[in-house]
């Protein structure tokens, strides 16, 4: 039962991500939208890969930085 505990930063990391790429593509769309273009959904993907990528590192790195006392 152990081992779950010591897997749920695994989670909670991925649900982070996920959220923080779902936003990102909602923002693109909703840009794309007012700037009356056509969105393309291999951009759209480009840009939820690369934010789930960029939010996975901003976690790593948070998590490598000790907290003040």
């Amino acid at each position: 039962m152990n081992w779950i505990n010591e897997l749920s930063w695994l989670w909670e990391t991925l649900g982070i991500a996920l959220i923080a790429a779902a936003v990102c593509v909602a923002c693109a769309a909703l840009i794309c939208k007012a700037a009356k273009k056509k969105t393309n959904k291999k951009v759209l993907a480009a840009i939820g890969t690369a934010a789930f990528v960029g939010a996975i590192l901003a976690v790593i790195l948070i998590a490598r930085t000790p907290m003040p006392i």
